[in-house]
């Protein structure tokens, strides 16, 4: 009795001094006299969006619930009317979000994700970097092909290799399914995305004079002038199981090859199911061709696998979906519009931007990549490159720098979170459910940190010896 009693009053105290956290933050935001910068508007999305996160991260009231009271947060208090604090599911990311789950769900049911987790670690021979490393090289190609669209088909893939190893939520998914959304979304900043860097070569080629040689890079030059990122991504994932220590041991190769002979032959519904899989992946690699939007696959795929001849979906794999964490996936998109709505990423560039000109070559870079940054927890990376390349590549090239470089940093910039909301690529992979915002918080955390080190000791001064500063 006694030791339950500890253990309550143990459990009674961490919650009390959670919610102290929640309420003393907002309560300060709250009592901060409000001037022409910290307006209303300013005070009120602060505390509503920083209030929510809280809540999610100490994990103290039902997910549903705070991914409801969101847009309902933003529309009490006057910020905006109820068709910006819902206009997120007029988006076709909701459709992408619930979609994907579906697919994932239904390739679990049938056993197809379990086979393709097995036939990985039986391939890499046991080894744990192997399946990390093979994941992220899968990843990188798909980033390739998909022109910078693997994400949907990454996260159903690690996400499929946690259920097949039966890690559940734990720091072991995290590592897993983070992996998988270095190869997703931090790829980007050594593999060429054609949406982002033609925001990034457009801005860049505004500073020349007319008739000059438009900026640009092909491919291979992109990724020449970028490499270090890549060998930092690949030192990262080496570092990530030494320092969050994995809970659950896998079982030995022979394990899985016992295992995978168990399963016999692929059932009918494998089979369908590989081959939608192998379709979905055809029209990404072909959207050049057929000029359809990627988002589709992903929204129209799932609903097929109910019809006569296909019937592999069923009731149950409705019902498997988390609808909770889609709804919080929805939740946060509404963060990035309301901000916008309310411009407030163009009054963070306005008091920040002008600090950069009086600073030398590396403090800029170091400054861009930190606007950036700070931005991200207002706006998404396209939005931010959307609208502050054109005023950062100004200032870079008033200071007699490459504007090119300037971009890079920008852009390195807008591939370090530390919440899921604030990037697109990472928040599907949180949305699958595997990953507790504390692991996120933590593994995304230390990759910030590492990377505003690799930048000051290595980006920029490769940057200046390829010519790019």
């Amino acid at each position: 009795m006694k030791n339950l009693s500890a253990n309550t009053s143990s459990i009674n105290k961490g919650a009390l001094i959670k919610w102290g956290i929640n309420i003393i933050i907002p309560l300060i935001l709250f009592l901060i006299p409000e001037t022409d910068v910290y307006t209303y508007q300013v005070k009120m999305f602060l505390i509503v969006t920083i209030a929510g996160i809280l809540m999610v991260a100490f994990e103290q009231v039902n997910l549903m619930a705070v991914s409801m009271l969101f847009p309902i947060g933003y529309m009490v208090t006057g910020l905006v009317p109820m068709e910006v604090a819902y206009s997120a599911w007029l988006q076709t990311m909701p459709l992408v979000v619930i979609g994907g789950y579906m697919i994932a769900m239904v390739l679990n049911r049938v056993g197809l994700l379990k086979r393709m987790a097995y036939w990985c670690f039986i391939k890499v021979r046991g080894s744990y970097y192997g399946l990390l490393y093979s994941v992220f090289v899968v990843g990188c190609i798909l980033n390739t092909v998909t022109g910078g669209n693997a994400w949907v088909m990454m996260a159903a893939f690690t996400f499929g290799l946690c259920m097949g190893f039966e890690l559940g939520v734990s720091i072991d998914s995290a590592i897993i399914m983070l992996v998988g959304g270095l190869s997703a979304g931090a790829s980007c900043m050594f593999i060429y995305s054609p949406y982002f860097m033609n925001l990034l070569w457009n801005a860049a080629n505004l500073t020349l004079p007319e008739g000059a040689e438009p900026y640009g890079a092909t491919w291979v030059e992109f990724f020449w002038q970028n490499l270090p990122y890549l060998i930092f991504c690949l030192v990262f994932i080496w570092l990530l199981p030494k320092i969050f220590k994995p809970k659950h041991k896998l079982p030995d190769v022979s394990y899985f090859k016992e295992e995978y002979a168990k399963l016999g032959k692929m059932s009918r519904d494998e089979k369908i199911g590989a081959i939608l899989t192998v379709l979905l992946i055809v029209f990404m690699l072909t959207g050049n061709l057929h000029g359809i939007a990627l988002d589709w696959g992903f929204i129209v795929l799932p609903w097929l696998m109910f019809f006569p001849g296909i019937k592999i979906a069923t009731e149950e794999d409705v019902k498997g979906v988390d609808w909770s964490m889609v709804f919080f996936c929805i939740a946060c998109l509404s963060i990035g519009t309301v901000s916008s709505y309310l411009g407030i990423g163009e009054l963070v560039a306005d008091l920040l931007v002008p600090a950069l000109s009086g600073m030398n070559s590396t403090l800029v870079m170091v400054a861009i990549y930190a606007v950036a940054v700070i931005l991200n927890f207002l706006l998404t990376p396209l939005a931010i490159l959307a609208g502050f390349s054109e005023p950062i590549a100004q200032i870079a090239a008033g200071l007699g720098l490459n504007p090119v470089g300037a971009m890079y940093s920008l852009f390195m910039g807008c591939d370090q979170v530390l919440l899921p909301y604030e990037y697109l690529t990472y928040m599907i992979f949180y949305g699958f459910g595997l990953i507790k915002l504390t692991d996120f918080m933590k593994i995304l955390g230390f990759k910030m940190v590492a990377a505003t080190v690799v930048l000051a000791v290595v980006m920029i001064p490769w940057w200046h010896f390829v010519g790019v500063l």
